[in-house]
């Protein structure tokens, strides 16, 4: 079995991505490939009012430069972190557990990271202390197509266009309104149930 997992860096991810780490001790952040196009590296899903809702972090340049992902700059032309802030705020604070969470993720949104794997690694970090765990974190050194076989590579695994299904159900604030939304963002997990939220990830 592989000792490692490579993959990349995701803007707030999604219930696959973070249960696949929950597999793994060492966890190899893929640092020097390109930014992919509609990949989640600079966009998430959230439960909004009116069902699914994608916040896009905007970068310098567009989506479709080819620019390494390292060197990716996040653009602050328009207000982007008071609108992913404000729509965070409107679609969870009914949540159970928003209020005990809101100040660490505000904190976040109040900083100008100049780079996007900058950002994400922030919100990467912050993530794994609420749930709690405890990995081995290290960074690719350059690009290599390939890995040996003591690396699981899941680089590009979790994408938008694969809708990946993953059975675990929760309680979530608007599912009245718009019925369950699987596979959202880490942080609808979280909201809805705090610290169980590690218990569902891993039970999975």
């Amino acid at each position: 079995m592989a000792k490692k997992l490579l993959i990349e860096l995701p803007y707030l991810g999604n219930l696959a991505y973070y249960n696949i780490l929950t597999k793994f001790d060492t966890i190899l952040l893929e640092k020097h490939a390109f930014l992919q196009k509609s990949s989640y590296r600079n966009r998430c899903d959230i439960a909004g009012v009116n069902g699914k809702l994608t916040l896009s972090v905007p970068v310098v340049g567009g989506k479709d430069k080819k620019q390494y992902y390292k060197e990716t700059k996040i653009s602050y032309e328009h207000p982007w972190l008071k609108d992913h802030w404000n729509s965070l705020s409107a679609a969870y604070r009914r949540s159970p557990y928003f209020e005990f969470y809101e100040d660490k993720f505000e904190e976040v949104y109040h900083k100008k990271y100049p780079y996007l794997y900058e950002l994400n690694f922030a919100f990467f970090e912050l993530i794994m202390k609420l749930l709690k765990l405890n990995k081995k974190v290290e960074f690719t050194e350059s690009y290599k197509k390939e890995y040996n076989e003591d690396v699981a590579d899941f680089r590009s695994y979790f994408l938008p266009k694969k809708n990946q299904e993953i059975g675990i159900y929760y309680t979530q604030v608007f599912e009245d309104r718009n019925g369950f939304i699987n596979n959202l963002s880490i942080v609808d997990l979280l909201f809805n149930e705090g610290p169980n939220a590690t218990n569902l990830i891993e039970g999975i």
